[in-house]
């Protein structure tokens, strides 16, 4: 229930804010994964080759290379950027046994992935980070007083040109910046195409689990050509965001037992509306369980005839209630 709760809620939210909801695949060819550079630099957190009529497929461990393909389906213009697409997609990452931990780290999880894509001239670049979006929609997972951010700059094992690097790095400061919100740097930790924000959250055991991501990439872009034809009526090259609110859900749902009283989030993912009555589902859920939440969520229901007997505990029922077997006579 909670989870439909809050999966719903994703939805509104991303159909408010002008999202194109997809469903890709859950493998691909292993070409797609040399030209997004997964095989070269990402390998070692994919499973093993898939071999089907004699080509490699490969369990998806991120969706962003379907997103692609769907954006280079058909010609774009200007006119239509930036172009939202997102997703429930859940993604496969090899994880050693060791790691394995529950819910919070496991090795099939559904991320709430999104990609718009966007103008790539810097001017509007800097006017969309400098307006505080992305630490915005960073900042509305909030889990009172236990998060923190932090800014991961270019990892050992990266694509790309040096300077992209430097200016995807910029524009993500100057968004944590304007938005005010105390980040710490680290060093190397980004991903393989570009420099990301993450936001952790603390548990009752003071141990940090990553929440959300917001990345800026420019090198994907590249890899596959992506286009855009702008207002001189030439080619232009867009670039991407990488962004993920509630990051693994499987996560997501485990954290609320794990944070200092157990406190739920406030949710307020991209578009209008405080979602208050998503809220009061959640908090109902919480207080008394699932009864209760369907009733919020669903008026009627409350006003239903039910059997007593489906709604009473079996543990709690009378000696009248016992179904007698009698065997029979020879």
């Amino acid at each position: 229930m909670m989870r439909a709760i809050i999966e719903q809620y994703w939805k509104d939210r991303h159909f408010e804010a002008d999202y194109q909801l997809v469903n890709t695949p859950h493998i691909g060819r292993a070409e797609l994964w040399k030209t997004s550079g997964h095989l070269g630099f990402y390998s070692e957190s994919m499973y093993a080759p898939i071999e089907v009529e004699g080509q490699d497929y490969y369990l998806k461990p991120m969706n962003c290379p379907f997103h692609i393909m769907i954006y280079k389906s058909t010609l774009r213009s200007y006119r239509e950027l930036p172009v939202r697409y997102a997703e429930m997609g859940t993604v496969y990452r090899y994880e050693r046994s060791g790691t394995l931990h529950g819910l919070m780290r496991v090795r099939g999880f559904t991320q709430d992935d999104a990609h718009p894509h966007l103008h790539g001239r810097a001017d509007e670049r800097r006017g969309y980070q400098a307006s505080g979006l992305l630490a915005e929609h960073a900042s509305r997972i909030r889990f009172r007083g236990v998060l923190r951010y932090t800014l991961a700059t270019k990892p050992e094992k990266s694509v790309g040109e040096e300077k992209d690097w430097l200016n995807a790095q910029e524009a993500l400061e100057m968004a944590l910046k304007g938005a005010k919100i105390d980040y710490e740097l680290d060093e190397g930790g980004g991903a393989f195409y570009g420099p990301k924000i993450d936001i952790k959250v603390k548990d009752s055991l003071n141990r940090l689990w990553q929440l959300s991501t917001i990345q800026f990439d420019f090198n994907l872009p590249e890899r596959f050509d992506m286009e855009y034809i702008g207002a001189d009526n030439q080619p232009h090259r867009p670039y991407m965001v990488h962004r993920a609110l509630l990051g693994s859900l499987e996560r997501f749902l485990r954290n609320p037992d794990r944070v200092p009283r157990g406190e739920f989030p406030d949710l307020a993912l991209p578009g209008a509306g405080d979602g208050s009555a998503h809220l009061g589902e959640l908090r109902a859920l919480r207080r008394t369980g699932t009864q209760e939440a369907a009733k919020v969520r669903h008026p009627r229901a409350a006003r239903r005839p039910q059997r007593e007997d489906r709604l009473q505990d079996p543990r709690r029922r009378t000696q009248e209630d016992t179904v007698h077997v009698h065997p029979r006579s020879a």
